[in-house]
């Protein structure tokens, strides 16, 4: 089974990342994408997320009725910080026949070398990114082709949805309209748990 990975904070999950992973399905023929939320991202603070349960909430929602996307909470098992290499090694124990794709955003892609145990991650999967645009493609490909452990990844070119967490859930301080980037029902637990006020 072709198991596309796609971990982030998800706070909250907005459209950019549902199309984003149906991109994926499409492009790369992947039989399911599952959705993995950070427990504790190694780069944030703790203080900016909505809680664990909210984070899972809300992306079943935005998930709900399609069929090949799953959500794990694997990462909120774990204490301490969370490293895409422990949940990959988690992940080949439970699904061991599985081909994993991991899908990441092209800031992400530019700074994997930083990453734990990046050459060891990418031994067990293959690293998939999309550009935002024609600069961003050449970006990628130039880090790509400086990067040798990197040379069997995927950079597509489909469009990307430009919207960000970070900016939504200023908007929501603001009391600004979000119903053009997330969906309905994640907005209305949003509301309803006034969240991110």
């Amino acid at each position: 089974m072709k198991t596309g990975i796609f971990g982030g904070a998800f706070n909250p999950v907005h459209l950019g990342h549902i199309r984003l992973a149906e991109n994926y399905l499409k492009h790369l023929g992947l039989d399911r994408v599952i959705f993995i939320p950070t427990s504790i991202a190694p780069h944030k603070s703790s203080g900016e997320f909505a809680s664990p349960q909210d984070r899972f909430n809300m992306l079943s929602l935005a998930t709900k009725g399609k069929s090949k996307f799953e959500i794990s909470d694997i990462e909120f098992k774990r204490e301490g910080k969370s490293y895409t290499f422990d949940t990959l090694c988690e992940l080949k124990e439970l699904y061991p026949e599985d081909e994993f794709y991991i899908i990441m955003g092209s800031d992400q892609f530019l700074y994997f070398n930083k990453w734990y145990k990046s050459e060891e991650i990418s031994k067990l999967a293959t690293i998939c990114t999309a550009a935002r645009n024609d600069e961003d493609y050449k970006r990628l490909v130039e880090f790509k082709n400086e990067n040798k452990y990197l040379e069997n990844s995927v950079i597509c070119d489909f469009d990307v949805f430009e919207i960000s967490s970070s900016k939504l859930r200023k908007m929501i301080k603001n009391k600004s309209s979000i119903s053009e980037f997330v969906p309905e029902a994640v907005e209305e637990y949003i509301r309803e748990n006034k969240l991110y006020v």
